[in-house]
């Protein structure tokens, strides 16, 4: 059987990284899997036994027809894609295409707070035509309280699947000096709210002056946290670097994690970080960490932009906070994930 698995664009992190992931392991299964890259991006590493197809087009919905073609010339049984953009794509395609085929649409973000930033007929619009598209594909996403929000928002009478993220980093005991207290990794964007962490952290440096936190991360509001940290003279506590593919080396030179996030669908930064053994802290946003904290169990949620109740937190003994027991990351393997995925295609009533 044929899989189409497309992305946008591929990227270090986020839900393009879980994609490739998951390419990689069907390709274990009774798949010939076709990896569809829509817009020109860096390059990656691939399974062998996975055909890439780059398109190169400056935007997404530019990928419509080049879409439609290739699904009429390798008739793949399924079609996978994530983010919202693509996954219009794909349904548009889909309706153009006179091959017919399971459809799988995956919605991996908060749509609802992601388009803030728009305005308000751009908003309209895209949610028209996304309404349409979720309430007549099977829709996927990696959390049960994002599949129950759209459901509800979008009057979707369809049972939506919700399979969780896959542990993609390996587990590597590196016994390293801690040099970090904390540590956050994500883009430098508004939704990741840097401003938040930083804020606690000074706060918390009025108590504890030998603290450090690193940030690893790149985007468009890097300036503006270079600004801040200056201006408030954290220089020699602050460390920001670029992204990298060494993660679990700046983990386990690291105390504790941090997720000081507006909104998610299911950060992966948290399995990544649970994988390592850190204690984990999170703002409590929409949608993810509730879940992966196990309610609250493990971790400590904070009010998402409560930079006080955060350094709070922060200045308490993190040897107390409970990290995530592996067993509860049982179904975040890889292997797991991709086998409810490879059932799921294998249905013959979806």
């Amino acid at each position: 059987k044929k899989i189409f698995i497309i992305i946008p664009k591929y990227k270090i992190g986020g839900a393009e990284k879980v994609m490739v992931g998951i390419a990689n392991e069907l390709t274990k299964h009774n798949f010939k899997v076709f990896l569809i890259i829509l817009v020109r991006s860096e390059r990656l590493s691939l399974n062998k036994n996975i055909k890439l197809i780059n398109f190169g087009t400056k935007k997404v919905l530019g990928s419509i027809l080049k879409l439609k073609k290739i699904i009429d010339k390798f008739k793949p049984e399924v079609c996978l894609s994530t983010i919202s953009h693509t996954n219009i794509a794909l349904f548009i395609a889909s309706k153009l295409t006179n091959h017919k085929c399971k459809i799988f649409l995956r919605e991996s973000n908060n749509i609802f707070q992601s388009l803030d930033n728009y305005n308000f007929l751009y908003k309209f619009i895209f949610f028209q035509v996304i309404k349409v598209a979720y309430r007549n594909s099977n829709l996927i996403t990696p959390s049960t309280s994002l599949s129950k929000e759209l459901k509800k928002r979008f009057k979707i009478k369809k049972k939506i699947y919700s399979l969780p993220n896959p542990i993609l980093i390996k587990k590597v005991k590196l016994n390293l000096k801690k040099k970090f207290d904390f540590i956050n990794i994500g883009s430098l964007t508004d939704q990741k709210d840097h401003l938040t962490l930083l804020k606690a952290f000074k706060y918390a440096i009025k108590k504890n002056k030998n603290l450090k936190l690193l940030i690893i991360g790149q985007g468009n509001q890097k300036k503006k946290l270079f600004r801040y940290i200056y201006e408030n003279d954290l220089n020699n506590k602050v460390t920001i670097l670029k992204n990298t593919n060494d993660i679990n080396k700046y983990l386990s030179l690291s105390k504790t994690f941090i997720l000081s996030s507006k909104y998610e669908g299911y950060p992966n930064v948290l399995l990544d970080a649970a994988t390592n053994k850190l204690p984990i802290i999170s703002s409590n946003c929409k949608f993810g960490p509730y879940e992966i904290l196990g309610e609250g169990k493990f971790g400590k949620l904070f009010k998402v932009g409560d930079s006080k109740s955060l350094s709070r937190i922060m200045l308490q003994d993190y040897k107390l906070i409970k990290i995530i027991p592996d067993n509860r990351l049982r179904d975040n393997k890889i292997e797991n994930v991709v086998n409810k995925y490879y059932q799921l295609f294998l249905k013959t009533n979806v």
